[in-house]
């Protein structure tokens, strides 16, 4: 049985350089964990035509664009274009709107919009660009889809040139949408994780110091 002297000896012992390098990638390993959870991710740059659909519906068109957004959003704009051409129609509404499908070429906007560009009757056949603006927290946005309204499936949605359910678009639109609201509250969970993180990072400052420590008294 080792003696109380030996005993302390050991604990006085400074850590070792595998110790010290082992426990930092474990704190690293933490920090980055808690970090994300207590701040979430953010979306990098999603790629066009990731937050709009086009659906079927009864109008000049016979497609309407589907805008999910965000609590805090509203859209402003729609405007539907030849690809690489003029404007064929477009709606706007200067307060903004929480309506989430736009009708192309419709004469009967939803509530708040005004038709600021009439559509022709007929619209020309052949693939249209859509162009949606939305204002709101934290940013505005604006997102444009190109599509062919032959190709408009008759139930579904046409996503990025394929067509999808609509709980699948829902997901991919709401993902591109990152809709995170800052000032959240972190709940007390997210807190109890911090707090750990915490008390990991000063145990390995206090490691740390003690190999430093123990490297000063050998040299």
């Amino acid at each position: 049985m080792p003696r109380r002297g030996e005993l302390r000896r050991s604990e006085d012992e400074p850590p070792s350089l595998q110790m010290v390098l082992s426990g930092g990638v474990g704190v690293l390993a933490v920090v980055v964990f808690v970090t994300a959870l207590a701040f979430g991710t953010e979306v990098g740059d999603p790629p066009s035509g990731a937050r709009l659909g086009v659906v079927a519906a009864a109008g000049p068109a016979g497609a309407a664009i589907a805008v999910p957004r965000c609590r805090a959003e509203r859209v402003v704009k729609v405007e539907v274009r030849q690809v690489d051409g003029p404007t064929l129609w477009r709606v706007v509404s200067p307060k903004g709107s929480i309506d989430e499908r736009y009708v192309v070429g419709s004469g009967d906007p939803p509530f708040g919009f005004v038709v600021d560009v009439p559509a022709p009757v007929p619209l020309p056949p052949g693939p249209l660009t859509a162009v949606v603006a939305l204002a709101g927290e934290p940013f505005d946005d604006v997102d444009e889809v190109t599509f062919d309204p032959a190709e408009v499936p008759a139930s579904g949605v046409r996503y990025r040139g394929r067509d999808v359910d609509m709980a699948t678009f829902d997901a991919h639109a709401a993902g591109a949408a990152d809709c995170q609201e800052p000032g959240r509250d972190l709940g007390l969970v997210t807190w109890l994780f911090v707090a750990a993180a915490l008390g990991v990072v000063v145990t390995y400052a206090m490691m740390v110091v003690r190999y430093l420590r123990g490297r000063a008294r050998t040299r």
